[in-house]
């Protein structure tokens, strides 16, 4: 057994950490053996001393190429250090796929000027304290300009006229750069936000700001802005600029090679296109910056991809001879394990036998077999098996195999209730303020983020050679957080998902933060390995260019989403769960999965999963989160629930709770999509469970729901053949064809009940409004003229008087407007016009038989009253006697306003859903951009019929073509396949008010849909074929009669 202080030191060794990421560039080098960077270090300095020499030109560049684990990364934070205390400048380039160079190039720069590294100062304040230097500037006017103070116009006037006497060409060619640098480390921000906005090549709708502080009112292009900083960096030092990243883009390309929208395949063409596009760019570093020196760290494989396949003479302007490697000897392999582990001695109080405890000194007789990555990777295995075995092994040989070990233990019942409590004690005691506030945001939400997806990596099973997690580097940062999974280590392949929460509500500010966030995370259509997360709770601005940045970044796969309340107190309980390091919190956070079940997470996760094309490694994906404090348990089907189908993943059922209906539905999907299928499958799952439905069958496609299937459809999932028989003889299914005597007719009476609304001020308002809506066209008077006016004001007047004295149908309300009594006659003309209108509206019943005409009375309760041994009724009302399209909505408008009276009089009240209202092609009947005879009511329906128990299915093939009130209402919605580019773009822009990113609709096959509703995850589904009968063809009118006959 191992002793309690043997204990300590292994447990504090688990922390071990041995992969570097982009952000540890930035940090101080805790440990450095010049034999790890072999001739690679010593030619980096070379070449750096080259630039420093320069008054101009930048020497050559360099490349170091590494196998994966080598200490490319190791490299470039020595490299930075180096560099730093040489007085010299250094700047990290991270993802880019050369079709934005110059663009990236210039953010880079300006991360890069916020980083301090070594400096005690961000390296902006030192170069601007040097250019003061440099031209001679007086200490007052220094302490202005060098940062850290606000700044008036007077002095930058005076810094910059005193730098153009100093480099009179410098000074004249770079002026405007200078004075956006300048203003860029003023303590204001809006000043600093302005400069940035300028440098970036920000729309100009800040032109009379800039010009306010000497800006020119135009951008100027990226080139520009980027030769023109180095050209200000090269007066005062050398730079190095450092490209990483290089290889997770290539692998990045390998994985995301099918377009979006035409779905074409182009494997062998993306990666050498990103060769092409990089090469130039690098080209173009070493001919148009001054005194700087671009190292690029890269596999042997990319560096031979832009060698090879760049037109532009490559080779020429990039030294290749270094390569980083493994170990060069067993000493070196045990004094880096020895300088590893020896912080981690000191932190546990612990006095080891010998330096590399407890691995013995010949184990490193291998460690030339061995990078230094995969060295400290060994080491780390071997520390599990001691502390699993519990049991101090000494390691006598690196090769040895690695038992394999067991799995996280759960906690014991005592300790998972003691941390279910513990946890909701902090999360009641958080306070969250702060991360919402601009002035905290950066740090507070760094914070709480860094601590929910630390967690998370635990609760995946956190093998630390797989995920890693990192917080912004402060101050404004491009990112708050940043999550990242290995994907292949031969290759590289990564994913990466960006984190930035912005709460200013300044439309210039709100864009450079956004900016700043694109600019890192490069998000690209077609590649889902790299998301950039937008967190923001306030209304998005208003402006044009706001809302351009915002369209540009959501069609590059940008995802814009909020993060609740809930969510931050979740996270600051486990940030201080985690610091407390409890032995027992791994196997509870493994159980529990409290990161995981976060909304914010479960929305992220669950809708940018990596690719998962034949070979790819897989994402992390959604998975399902048991509650906390309690044991995973198997949802099935239910009264309260509906099948809706299986997760593409893994195959498991999705149920959907009946009472999710209630806060309605939407379908985006176009022909061939499975579309039809879905409707039918929701009516016939709400029949199973006694729920009535009324649908529209635009298209003669839905009236075969009482057929049954001559043979069992393959795709049905097991128990439906079941189920299919209880449908059919548990449902009643009735065609009505209005204006169709053959049929079965209905007849539409215009007027509501307006007896159900009238002790509802607000409702009764809405009624007359449906009614002179659904009355006005009839009448004639539904122009835009002055006596249309006066006579939409003529028939509210009469429909009020008739209504409170207990109206209710038609043509009693043509004989009251023929004889307009004086209570109703209060405008002038008011008889004549109402005469007038009545004739006209006695016209229309004749000429429209439907329009108080004969057949069977409309009455909702009719329409959803099963027949007595019946479980439920669907009425499906066939539109084939409606063929103008006015007719279909009057027809609607009378349908909605009679059913909403309806449910007022008959709500669900403890029934989790009262029935079912389905409108296929929705588009016609409430467009977006123009109002109809049917907006007002199906506006009103879908905001107030929730509450009644009522729910409503709304589906269409053109996702912007429906009122956004609509789509706003609806809290359950499905994407299906779509072809149109124009239709694609506007369901991801829909999909994005559920903080969702729909990538792949274009891919999508028959029957698969991704769907979102309340404690369900953005996810794709297999829909299963519905319980009645649906060829391909869609029913003739003649078959359509036939079976409203009966």
């Amino acid at each position: 057994m191992i002793d309690a202080e043997a204990r300590r030191a292994l447990t504090e060794l688990r922390r071990l950490d041995w992969a570097p990421t982009q952000e540890d560039v930035w940090t101080p080098l805790d440990i450095h053996l010049d034999a790890l960077n072999g001739d690679a270090g010593a030619a980096v300095l070379r070449a750096f001393g080259e630039a420093a020499k320069s008054r101009g030109r930048s020497p050559l560049g360099l490349v170091v190429e590494g196998q994966q684990g080598a200490g490319k990364t190791h490299l470039l934070r020595w490299a930075r250090e180096q560099v730093q205390l040489n007085r010299g400048y250094f700047f990290l380039l991270g993802i880019s796929d050369g079709r934005m160079f110059w663009p990236n190039l210039v953010q880079t720069l300006l991360r890069g000027l916020r980083r301090s590294g070594s400096y005690r100062r961000s390296q902006l304040a030192v170069l601007l304290d040097r250019l003061c230097e440099h031209a001679n500037v007086p200490t007052v006017l220094r302490q202005q300009v060098r940062g850290g103070q606000v700044l008036a116009r007077e002095p930058l006037d005076a810094f910059v006229d005193a730098f153009r006497r100093a480099e009179p060409d410098v000074g004249r060619e770079c002026r405007n750069a200078l004075r956006a640098l300048a203003m860029l480390g003023s303590a204001d921000h809006a000043t600093t936000d302005l400069a940035e906005a300028w440098l970036t090549g920000a729309d100009e709708e800040d032109a009379a700001d800039r010009v306010r502080w000497g800006l020119p009112a135009d951008n100027e292009s990226a080139e520009s802005v980027a030769v023109q900083i180095s050209r200000l960096l090269a007066c005062t030092g050398p730079a190095l600029l450092a490209v990483d990243q290089i290889d997770t883009i290539f692998a990045q390309a390998r994985t995301s090679v099918i377009d979006d929208v035409s779905g074409q395949v182009s494997a062998t063409i993306e990666p050498l296109a990103l060769a092409e596009n990089l090469g130039h760019g690098l080209m173009d570093l070493r001919e148009k910056l001054l005194r700087t020196v671009t190292v690029v760290a890269c596999l042997p494989t990319s560096w031979a991809l832009i060698r090879d396949q760049t037109s532009a003479p490559v080779p020429q302007r990039f030294r290749q001879e270094t390569r980083l490697s493994r170990l060069p000897s067993a000493d070196v392999g045990a004094a880096l394990v020895a300088a590893r582990f020896g912080p981690f001695f000191e932190a546990a109080g612990f006095d080891p036998p010998y330096p590399t405890w407890p691995l013995l000194s010949e184990a490193f007789v291998a460690a030339p077999d061995f990078t230094p990555r995969s060295l400290l990777q060994r080491a780390d295995e071997h520390v599990r098996v001691c502390l699993d075995r519990d049991e101090v092994i000494p390691l006598a040989d690196l090769r040895e195999p690695v038992p394999i070990g067991p799995e996280t233990p759960p906690p014991s019942p005592e300790q998972a209730t003691e941390f279910t409590s513990r946890f909701e004690q902090l999360r009641a005691e958080a306070t969250i303020e702060q991360a919402l506030s601009p002035a905290t945001e950066d740090r507070e939400m760094s914070r709480l983020l860094g601590a929910g997806l630390r967690a998370l990596a635990i609760e995946r099973g956190d093998p630390a050679d797989r995920y890693r997690v990192l917080v912004g580097e402060g101050g404004n940062p491009s990112m708050h957080a940043w999550f990242s999974e290995i994907l292949d280590d031969d290759t590289e392949d990564e994913a990466h998902w960006y984190f930035r929460a912005v709460s200013h509500t300044h439309a210039r500010a709100v864009q450079a933060r956004l900016e700043r966030l694109r600019s890192l995370a490069q998000p690209t259509p077609g590649i889902s390995k790299r998301r950039a997360i937008l967190l923001r709770q306030p209304e998005w601005p208003n402006g044009p260019v706001s809302q351009r940045v915002k369209r540009e970044f959501l069609n590059a796969g940008g995802v814009m989403t909020k993060v609740s309340a809930d969510d931050l107190r979740t996270y600051a309980a486990l940030d201080v769960l985690l610091r407390e390091q409890d032995p027992a919190l791994p196997g509870w956070l493994t159980t529990a999965h409290p990161a995981g079940r976060s909304s914010l997470f479960r929305e992220v996760f669950g809708s940018a999963g990596t690719d998962q094309t034949p070979g790819s490694a897989t994402g992390i994906g959604p998975k399902p989160m048991p509650a906390v404090g309690r044991a995973p348990v198997e949802v099935v089907a239910s009264a309260d629930h509906l099948v809706l189908g299986t997760v593409a993943e893994n195959g498991r059922i999705v149920p959907l709770p009946l009472a999710a209906l209630r806060k309605h539905t939407a379908i985006f999907a176009g022909s061939g999509s499975g579309k039809t299928v879905l409707i039918r499958r929701l009516i016939e799952q709400c029949a199973l469970r006694g729920i009535s439905t009324i649908v529209l069958d635009p298209n003669n496609d839905l009236a075969r729901l009482g057929d049954s299937w001559p043979e069992p459809p393959a795709s049905w999932l097991p128990g439906d053949a079941e189920d299919a028989d209880r449908y059919l003889a548990g449902t009643d299914v009735v065609v009505w064809t209005p204006r169709r005597e053959s049929g079965r007719p209905l007849s539409l009476q215009p007027l509501p009940d307006f007896g159900a609304v009238l002790s509802e001020p607000d409702e009764f308002a809405l009624a007359l409004d449906s009614s002179v809506a659904a009355l006005a066209p009839r009448a004639r008077m539904d122009a835009g003229t002055a006596k249309a006016d006066r006579g939409r004001a003529v028939l509210r007047v009469a429909l009020e008087h008739f209504a409170r004295g207990g109206g209710q149908a038609l043509p009693d309300f043509i004989d009251l407007l023929a004889n307009l009594p004086d209570e109703a006659a209060a405008l002038g003309r008011a008889r004549d016009l109402a005469a007038d209108m009545a004739e006209t509206l006695r016209a229309a019943m004749i000429n429209d038989p439907l329009f108080g005409g004969v057949g069977t009375p409309l009455d909702p309760g009719e329409l959803l009253r099963p027949e007595p041994g019946r479980r439920a009724r669907v009425s499906v009302i066939s539109l084939i006697g409606l063929p103008n399209l006015e007719q279909r909505r009057s027809f609607v408008n009378q349908l909605q306003m009679a059913l909403f009276a309806w449910i007022k009089r008959n709500p669900a009240g403890d029934r989790p859903l009262g029935g079912l209202f389905v409108m296929d092609e929705a588009q016609n009947f409430a467009p977006s951009g123009q109002a109809t005879v049917c907006t007002e009511s199906t506006l009103a329906l879908a905001s107030q019929a929730r509450k009644y128990g009522l729910g409503l299915v709304f589906a269409t093939q053109a996702p912007k073509g429906i009122h956004n009130r609509i789509v706003g209402n609806a809290a359950t919605q499905f994407y299906g396949f779509l072809n149109s580019p124009t239709q694609i773009a506007a369901a991801k822009e829909v999909a994005q008010a559920k903080g969702s990113a729909v990538l792949e609709i274009s891919r999508l096959k028959a029957g698969q849909f991704y769907a979102v509703s309340e404690g369900m995850s953005f996810r794709r589904l297999d829909t299963p074929m519905c319980l009645s009968h649906h060829p391909e063809s869609a029913l003739t009118e003649d078959e359509v009669l036939l079976r409203a006959k009966g």
